[in-house]
């Protein structure tokens, strides 16, 4: 399968050099970029060809690339379409749901295997995410990590904290204060939709949530009553347990809408996606064909 596959590494992302040797080395042709722009018109190119087989070396958001490419062709095309994942990002929550390895023979290995699984796909008005997305605070926090990438000692910074810079930018949030986002009847800490059980690697916000069962899982967050109840938001997130505390709102269905009094990105697989104040939502059942272990 590898010989007739598209593999297109960010070279952005961790380990990224160490995939790119590993090519070499086996004589693989790879496509390599750390433009967003160049790898989504790449993507583009090789979907309109035809190609069917992909390998995305990155994280989520490379896989975003190519889902918000892909979720643009016509169900006949998609059908004939797989995906296979070298997982080198900072959370990989797509990948450590479907238990792909992280070591890089192993994932190729897998690949090489060619089992596959068919996942669901959420379309949040013109735009999709296939692992977990949101309102309020997790778009400030990708906001927040986005910002790092300025310059040379910010960047340092986030390569120091690593996979723990979404809990440090929470704590941070928590401690400085964050004013939250409005709907049109409450004031809300967050809202989450789902559609696997975790989120940032280390926020178990939905351990009900599956990626094939043609729903996803939504949790409403309203603003904590006290400071401290903050911390305990984080707490209960971490561990699977939100569910237990009163200002959380749970929902499991097949379609949303949330309108906000205003204007605000909403974030899907650690990207900023489209920004609005009304956010039509809704799953597409068994879209995607991954190759897994």
């Amino acid at each position: 399968m590898e010989k007739d596959s598209i593999i297109l590494v960010n070279t952005n992302s961790n380990n990224s050099k160490k995939i790119i040797n590993y090519l070499k080395r086996n004589n693989k042709k790879f496509y390599s970029d750390n433009d967003v722009e160049r790898s989504k018109f790449l993507i583009k190119n090789k979907l309109n060809e035809g190609s069917k087989n992909f390998i995305i070396c990155g994280g989520d958001g490379s896989i975003n690339k190519f889902i918000n490419e892909y979720g643009k062709l016509s169900k006949e095309k998609k059908e004939k379409i797989s995906l296979g994942i070298i997982p080198c990002g900072r959370a990989n929550d797509l990948a450590r749901s479907l238990k792909i390895p992280f070591k890089i023979e192993e994932a190729f290995k897998t690949i090489e295997n060619k089992k596959t699984k068919r996942i669901d796909l959420i379309k949040v008005n013109n735009s999709y995410f296939i692992t977990g997305g949101g309102l309020g605070l997790p778009t400030e926090i990708i906001k927040d990590v986005n910002s790092l990438s300025r310059n040379f000692i910010t960047r340092a910074i986030k390569r120091i904290f690593g996979q723990s810079i979404y809990l440090w930018i929470t704590l941070k949030k928590f401690i400085f204060g964050y004013k939250g986002i409005e709907e049109i009847k409450n004031k809300l800490l967050a809202i989450y939709v789902l559609n696997q059980s975790f989120i940032g690697k280390q926020f178990n916000i939905a351990p009900e949530a599956k990626n094939n069962d043609g729903y996803f899982e939504v949790k409403i967050v309203k603003m904590p009553p006290t400071f401290l109840s903050n911390f305990k938001t984080l707490s209960y997130g971490s561990k699977g347990k939100i569910d237990e505390l009163s200002w959380i709102i749970k929902k499991k269905t097949k379609n949303l809408t949330i309108n906000l009094k205003e204007p605000s990105y909403f974030m899907g697989d650690g990207e900023l996606l489209e920004k609005s104040n009304k956010f039509n939502i809704e799953v597409i059942p068994n879209a995607v064909k991954i190759i897994t272990d």
